[in-house]
């Protein structure tokens, strides 16, 4: 399915916006889960889904995607995803010119709960915010109720629990501030 298709069957099909001068390397998978459930995606964006368009690979396709009632994902302006997946159960917004490396992880639930008796339930969840300018390494992971303030640099592998100021480099897990 070549792009222009792809974005006129995810609006048909999905309700999911997304702006024009979009780049698209394989098809990201890109879904609304849920009623009253939201993706839109602003100008610009890049998504890559294949092995050889991002030289230290991928690891599947982009996926973004909402998993229950009322729940969103808002993209800003030339956003660039490669291998990683975005998943809300409440919301998640990123701003502009927002990178996402290879491989990321942004969940704003724990998915499941961590109680035994009710883990196939869903877990607790609260809002993302990525703000403009950030740059999110290979294989990281935001949890959670994080807002990563502009033009922060989270570092490859690292485990964002907490919020992190504008600015900031963080690395390790749990990521913590290693220069401002």
């Amino acid at each position: 399915m070549t792009g222009w298709l792809y974005k006129i069957w995810l609006r048909m099909a999905f309700g999911i916006k997304i702006a024009g001068g979009y780049r698209l390397a394989g098809l990201p998978l890109i879904r609304a889960g849920g009623r009253n459930s939201r993706i839109e995606i602003g100008e610009n964006f890049t998504a890559i889904s294949r092995i050889k368009d991002n030289p230290i690979g991928v690891p599947h396709r982009v996926i973004i995607r909402t998993v229950s009632d009322n729940a969103e994902v808002v993209i800003g302006r030339d956003v660039g995803m490669s291998g990683c997946v975005v998943s809300a159960t409440k919301s998640i917004h990123m701003g502009d010119r927002v990178l996402l490396g290879s491989g990321a992880l942004v969940f704003d639930s724990d998915l499941h709960p961590l109680e035994p008796g009710v883990r196939r339930g869903r877990g607790k969840c609260a809002p993302i915010v990525i703000e403009d300018d950030v740059f999110i390494g290979a294989r990281a992971i935001v949890l959670k109720g994080v807002t990563i303030g502009k033009g922060a640099v989270v570092g490859a592998g690292a485990v964002v629990t907490k919020n992190v100021p504008a600015g900031a480099h963080v690395a390790g897990n749990p990521a913590k501030v290693i220069s401002l």
